[in-house]
């Protein structure tokens, strides 16, 4: 079938879409087909429009109509393109307006896309299964569960060598019984006419995205992430302006982090490396200390506690130590006897904890409960061991004096 006879029969899409033959319009006249409240919005279908509808991978479009913002356009019923305002049109004849940063923006990221994804599959046949383009980057997902770092890079070696030859960009509608013929990277379940994206000597997709005139203007396409989703390989990238913006990023980011080191940039990935096994060296040693700490200092405590009928009660508050610090000491504490043991710590929060010998009975989550809430806060765990933290240091005193008054009735009980 002809496209002409596709036409006479009204398959087409019944808004003409003006970005089809030219992505590059950014103001236009239509006339408006129909208008009606739906929920908070003004939905508005037009004869014609430049404004790109959510689809395929890719965002709508943002503009005006009228002087009026448009908030969303979507694709609706029987081909029409739906315009999502907050406010109503009270004419018929509108003149558009479509921002054209964000226009380009998803123009540079689309084109970028059908490279990308054509360059792994002649590097290692690698071909792709999913296209996002969000605000701050873009993503591929490739149909393998892991890929070599050398073979993303081979990929974006290639893909930027399309970019710099500044190839062009065509596109074309393509009748059904042609688009059979045509070796498309993916091939289209698309019924009817096809629009085919062509670019120069490198690849032909069908796509009712918007894209720019040359490969030029994409200005460069950079793969920042690689990582495993679901049996699959996500790889994010940006172009363009979004490239610009993500070099300043990491540089700034590097730069702030050479000048904390007093290193040079190029030298800062080795000192942070450096840095990072001397804290992991610092953090075993630490451990140690605290293990050799807080078996000491669990004598001590439980040598000194009251003891009644053998059960001891062991109240301490601490300054500004670690949580797994106040757990190390209360389980010293219980190895040596049977105990009540109430803890407290005095930090950027007050911390309680709160544990008995398994000899002993009593729920200790009542008392809990009742004590975190004295330093603004709360806790919860086992009958035999509860932890708890509140933003009031000023009042732990209370809340352990508290505790130690409900573990005598416990105790007694």
């Amino acid at each position: 079938m002809q496209l002409t006879d596709e036409i006479s029969a009204g398959r087409l899409p019944v808004t003409e879409r003006l970005y089809f033959p030219d992505s590059y319009l950014t103001e236009f006249e239509a006339r408006v087909v129909q208008g009606e409240q739906v929920g908070k919005f003004f939905e508005v279908s037009l004869d014609r429009t430049a404004f790109y509808p959510t689809s395929g991978g890719q965002p709508h479009d943002l503009g005006t109509i009228e002087g009026h913002p448009i908030v969303e356009v979507v694709d609706g019923p029987g081909g029409s393109i739906i315009h999502r305002l907050e406010h109503h049109l009270p004419v018929t004849r509108v003149h558009c307006q479509v921002q054209w940063t964000r226009r380009f923006d998803h123009m540079q990221q689309h084109t970028g896309q059908h490279i990308l994804s054509q360059a792994f599959i002649r590097v290692a046949s690698l071909a792709t299964v999913g296209f996002h383009l969000s605000a701050e980057y873009s993503t591929i997902d490739l149909d393998a569960a892991e890929v070599d770092m050398q073979v993303v890079r081979a990929a974006e070696d290639l893909a930027n060598a399309v970019v710099f030859r500044n190839r062009s960009v065509t596109s074309r509608l393509v009748a059904p019984d042609e688009a059979v013929s045509l070796n498309l990277r993916k091939p289209s379940q698309r019924k009817g006419i096809l629009r085919v994206v062509t670019i120069e000597e490198f690849d032909l997709s069908a796509c009712g995205g918007t894209h720019v005139d040359r490969t030029g203007e994409i200005g460069g396409i950079f793969i920042n992430r690689v990582e495993r989703v679901n049996r699959r390989t996500r790889v994010e990238f940006v172009c363009g302006q979004r490239s610009l913006d993500s070099y300043r990023r990491r540089s700034g980011d590097l730069d702030r982090i050479a000048r904390g080191l007093s290193v040079a940039p190029q030298d800062a990935p080795d000192r942070v490396e450096k840095q990072s096994q001397e804290i992991r060296t610092i953090r075993k040693r630490l451990k140690t200390k605290d293990e050799w700490l807080a078996e000491l200092l669990a004598h001590q405590l439980f040598d000194q506690a009251p003891s009644k009928e053998g059960t001891r009660i062991v109240k301490h508050q601490l300054d500004g130590e670690e949580r797994s610090f106040l757990t190390l000491l209360a389980h010293r504490l219980l190895a040596l006897g049977p105990c009540w043991v109430l803890l407290g710590n005095r930090g950027e929060q007050a911390q309680l904890l709160m544990a008995r010998s398994e000899s002993l009975g009593g729920d200790l989550r009542p008392v809990m409960k009742e004590c975190s809430l004295m330093i603004s806060g709360r806790g919860g765990g086992s009958p035999a061991l509860v932890q708890g933290g509140g933003s009031d240091s000023s009042r732990l005193r209370t809340a352990l004096d508290c505790a130690e008054q409900r573990v005598l009735a416990l105790a007694n009980g």
